[in-house]
């Protein structure tokens, strides 16, 4: 039976796909206040100005953060899935799964292993 050769894949962080998710994050806040303000008139223009002063740039920063992925280094090895951040020199064994497969396209779902067997996080 013929084995499958090695492979490495470089991940890097995506900016287009990291502003995306701020970009939603942002909009849901912004539906949120349109529904408060819908429902009490009386905070108007101060409410508006305090949430563009200090929710809308609070939230963005928080998005923007949160979407961010850190440089990582997937490789198989002919037997297993290793993925370690690129700083760091230390391999994990991961299992995949594919979440969305948009044929060119494929969003992976990794579940660590500290050992052949168990399960640590998702």
């Amino acid at each position: 039976m013929r084995r499958t050769p090695p492979l490495a894949v470089e991940l890097q962080p995506l900016p287009a796909v990291q502003a995306t998710v701020a970009l939603i994050a942002l909009l849901a806040v912004g539906g949120l206040a349109a529904w408060a303000f819908s429902h009490q008139p009386l905070l108007g223009l101060l409410g508006l100005l305090g949430l563009l002063g200090l929710a809308v740039p609070a939230v963005s920063a928080w998005a923007w953060r949160e979407a961010a992925m850190r440089p990582r280094r997937l490789r198989w090895d002919g037997q297993a899935w290793w993925l370690a951040d690129t700083a760091n020199a230390a391999d994990t064994a991961v299992q995949l799964a594919a979440l969305i497969d948009l044929d060119r396209r494929m969003s992976l779902g990794a579940t660590l292993f500290a050992a052949p067997g168990g399960a640590v996080a998702r």
